[in-house]
């Protein structure tokens, strides 16, 4: 099991995430299946940037080819969904 320790940014927030993986080099897809999960955020309605690349446009890429290690700041724009009652 692998962690990886990153900063999500997020309208004006920062929320500070820990992606568990099988992998010592993780997708774009678990960082975006991982964002779904803690931020309600649904996959298909993210936009998430890491020094002006666009990562959603690539989600079988590895985090390790951008640059992403622990504690990267990544920054997600996206509508949260309603919480369910």
């Amino acid at each position: 099991m692998h962690f990886l320790k990153l900063q999500i940014q997020h309208g004006g927030d920062i929320h500070e995430m820990i992606l568990t993986t099988n992998s010592n080099d993780p997708t774009v897809e678990e960082l975006l299946r991982h964002i779904e999960k803690q931020l309600n955020i649904p996959m298909d309605e993210q936009h998430v940037v890491f020094k002006g690349q666009s990562l959603h446009e690539n989600p079988q890429g590895k985090l390790r080819r951008y640059g992403i290690t622990n504690a990267t700041l990544i920054r997600v724009v996206g509508r949260k969904q309603p919480l369910r009652r």
